[in-house]
């Protein structure tokens, strides 16, 4: 599990044996059994962490409904930005759909490091990176393109939701209906 992490951070940016022990010391395994959420609305967190097992959703309450905006997989990064950056409570829910084990770490903590490193700083920033590219694309992609554009693209680049997904929390995440949703699934079979 934790090597698994290591070979990620190491793809992202080359490690030193000594800057692969520094962020190791850093590191915490978090068990969350289905339903329990990692974070959730109103909490402060400074905690980012890698998907080692299971999947996560997040999503936002809106008027008593749940707007899914992201899921995370085993091998991704998650956390919640905005709210380690600005220091505010988190907007949204971070909750586990399966058993799942996550390898966290304090982002503040990670910073202190990249203060010291200058691989562990570029870590960080493309990590950052990432994260900031998925909410951008994920934004641009509810304006610019149609459901059936942005259900086509999530088959090609994330087959996973599909098979795990509900039918709703796809649709909340394609910001349509479960029933247009059923319309495309129909559509691509034909």
């Amino acid at each position: 599990m934790l090597q698994q992490l290591l070979d990620e951070l190491s793809c992202i940016s080359k490690l030193t044996d000594l800057e692969q022990k520094m962020i190791k010391d850093l590191i915490s395994v978090k068990h969350l059994d289905e339903g329990e959420f990692w974070f959730y609305e109103g909490k402060k967190t400074d905690q980012v962490a890698f998907v080692a097992k299971g999947y996560l959703r997040k999503y936002f309450m809106v008027d008593g409904n749940e707007k899914t905006d992201y899921f995370y997989f085993e091998g991704s990064f998650t956390g919640d930005l905005p709210s380690i950056i600005s220091k505010k409570p988190c907007k949204s829910f971070n909750i586990a759909m399966e058993s799942t084990t996550l390898l966290t770490l304090s982002y503040y903590e990670i910073s202190e490091l990249a203060k010291e490193s200058i691989n562990i700083e570029r870590l960080l920033r493309k990590v950052t990176e990432r994260g900031f590219l998925m909410y951008y694309d994920k934004a641009t992609s509810l304006i610019l393109q149609s459901p059936k554009e942005r259900y086509d693209d999530l088959l090609r680049q994330n087959p996973r939701v599909l098979q795990k997904a509900t039918q709703y929390h796809i649709a909340s995440y394609l910001g349509i209906t479960p029933q247009h949703l059923s319309r495309l699934r129909n559509t691509k079979r034909n």
